[in-house]
């Protein structure tokens, strides 16, 4: 019996030395991560005209905004902007950003943009400044349409007028249509 009180009383005291020692440590240095603000899963957001006519619908499949953040991301992204001509044009991606300071989309990870008559752009990154109706893209851009194909270094989309400006060197090819007699 003194053996066993005598091991409980060496065991106490080992206990709290360990204590001690992992109470004085310094804490070990993590980074903080930011906690989420909003998380919105299947994301669609309507804007209209001063006529209440519907003037561009966006939709992502998810968007996270962390605290202290301006910008959310987003994934899935799809712009939807008519011009004052009536054509819709649409803008793609698998990823994306949004900015609310500066009412910007920036549209990522490869991006298609089409439009109704059959007008494709496959570009890397489309800037979308949605109070000016503009959209820039400074990377690659290849353009299709039903009998040609041009590759230029960069886009400029006037979505209000419905115009596209392929920028820098622009390399076009051409189709030549069968003609019957």
């Amino acid at each position: 019996m003194k053996w066993s009180v005598a091991f409980a009383f060496l065991g106490v005291v080992t206990l709290l030395a360990i204590f001690a020692q992992v109470d004085g440590e310094s804490p070990a240095s993590v980074p903080t991560q930011a906690l989420v603000e909003v998380e919105i899963n299947q994301l669609v957001l309507t804007r209209y005209d001063e006529a209440g006519k519907k003037l561009e619908q966006s939709s992502a499949q998810h968007a996270i905004r962390l605290e202290d953040n301006a910008t959310t991301d987003l994934s899935e992204l799809e712009v939807r902007r008519r011009d004052r001509h009536g054509h819709e044009w649409v803008m793609a991606s698998p990823t994306g950003r949004s900015d609310i300071m500066n009412d910007m989309v920036q549209l990522e990870g490869g991006v298609q943009v089409s439009r109704a008559d059959g007008v494709t752009l496959d570009t890397e990154a489309v800037l979308v400044d949605i109070a000016s109706g503009r959209a820039t893209s400074t990377d690659r851009t290849r353009l299709t349409s039903h009998q040609s194909a041009s590759v230029s270094d960069g886009l400029v989309i006037d979505l209000e007028q419905g115009t596209a400006e392929l920028v820098g060197q622009v390399t076009s090819t051409y189709q030549r249509g069968q003609q019957t007699p």
